[in-house]
């Protein structure tokens, strides 16, 4: 994951100076992220599969 995001240029750094702290602020965010985005899909997604499959995700 590292190497992915040196190259597409998101890290001001390489992954190996990062501390701890700095890759779980990263992985918080990312799943953050990724909640936001699954529940404006479940939101808008026409297929009622799909939306009780986005549900289920998201209350775990």
């Amino acid at each position: 994951m590292g190497r992915w995001l040196e190259a597409r240029g998101r890290l001001d750094r390489p992954i190996a100076s990062l501390s701890r702290k700095d890759l779980e602020c990263m992985a918080l965010n990312a799943i953050s992220r990724f909640i936001v985005l699954a529940a404006e899909r479940r939101t808008q997604a026409p297929d009622p599969a799909e939306r009780d499959a986005l549900e289920l995700l998201l209350m775990g």
